[in-house]
């Protein structure tokens, strides 16, 4: 039996969970199912992307109030052949507005709050509706799981499995990073929105303390926009490193920039994931990042790039290692391979199948 899916996504501009729902709808193609995606706001900067897969994007909900875009999607409810997925809370409440109760799954992404501006209970209390209309609750890491349980928006008697993010295994099959040369310039790198959750500052100021160090040259590339942009520039003139950072922006295709880099650098507080991690191991870039939250799961415990604080000197040193010490660099490129391997974009396609036929089964004996 073909499956139909429809999912549902508050935006298509360029972040992880958006990012993996491409990567996740392309392969569903590939698999012969037929799956369409609705947005319900932003610039669709990620939309020829998912025509180019074959994807169809639905663009009649963008720019309608919330409650037209209720209106519009309740009058696909009686749509038994169709899957609908939703991501992102936005489009996780229109579902469950909109639709059967039972008739869709959704996909909790990041580690933080479904409400983040609203009161502790009216979160939970929103967290928990969905839940309760929908079918399965998906959860991309354990670290997402134990968040929402202790903060009380995941009831543990409510259906709910964790899926991975996957990549293609195939892709930038690329030789083992650099040798350092103590003349050759040293490119660092991270992908990131301009946010707290970020830590941006700790990148900074582990900057500071590498060019202390005085052992390489180097520069400091940051991807990504956000309200902290003005403040972080600033932050580079009181340190003294502007000569040292850039920061570049949003780049819809990534691949040249870790083409060009020697080493990652995530100084998160939080991840819900970190998609930038499969993408950094994809190309054969070493990393240095947080032993926190969803981190070690990606990485694995073992990773030699994993650091237990927020220290800025300990990240300098750890991120020195990798660039000097050759043998350390390729211990971390082989773990990094290894580790590749457990994130397969074929696994998350078949887990994701497994819950789509589940629901299915379930409606029709519910019609029965």
């Amino acid at each position: 039996m073909k499956i139909s899916v429809c999912h549902v996504i508050t935006t298509i501009d360029s972040g992880g969970a958006e990012t993996q729902l491409l990567a996740l709808a392309s392969a569903q193609k590939k698999a012969n199912m037929s799956v369409e995606v609705i947005f319900l706001k932003d610039l669709p900067t990620l939309r020829n992307r998912f025509i180019d897969s074959g994807i169809q994007i639905l663009n009649q909900y963008s720019g309608l109030t919330f409650i037209r875009q209720i209106l519009k999607l309740a009058k696909r409810r009686s749509d038994t052949n169709t899957v609908f997925h939703a991501h992102l809370p936005r489009a996780e409440i229109l579902c469950a507005i909109a639709l059967k109760r039972n008739s869709f799954v959704i996909t909790r992404h990041n580690a933080e709050r479904f409400f983040p501006g609203a009161p502790a209970i009216v979160s939970q209390l929103l967290s928990k509706f969905v839940q309760r209309r929908a079918f399965t609750t998906i959860l991309i890491s354990q670290a997402v799981k134990d968040y929402v349980i202790d903060n009380g928006e995941l009831s543990k008697r409510l259906t709910n499995r964790i899926i991975y993010y996957g990549v293609s295994a195939t892709l930038h099959k690329l030789p083992t990073k650099m040798s350092f040369s103590p003349s050759k310039k040293v490119r660092l790198g991270c992908i990131s929105r301009l946010v707290p959750q970020k830590n941006l500052p700790l990148l900074l100021q582990a900057a500071r303390n590498l060019t202390d160090m005085n052992v390489f040259d180097f520069s400091l590339k940051v991807l990504g926009n956000g309200p902290l942009e003005a403040s972080l520039n600033k932050l580079c003139k009181t340190l003294e490193i502007q000569e040292f950072v850039s920061f570049d922006g949003k780049l819809e295709d990534v691949s040249l920039f870790y083409n060009e880099l020697d080493l990652f650098v995530l100084t998160s507080n939080y991840e819900g994931f970190g998609l930038v991690l499969l993408e950094a191991m994809q190309f054969g870039v070493p990393i240095v990042a947080r032993n926190i939250s969803a981190i070690p799961e990606v990485l694995g415990l073992e990773h030699p790039g994993l650091i237990n604080s927020d220290d800025p000197q300990e990240f300098a040193s750890v991120i020195h290692s990798l660039i000097v010490d050759s043998r350390l660099r390729q211990s971390c490129l082989e773990h990094q391979k290894k580790q590749l391997s457990k994130f397969s974009l074929d696994n998350t396609v078949r887990a994701h199948t497994e819950v789509y036929r589940n629901l299915i089964q379930f409606s029709k004996t519910i019609l029965k």
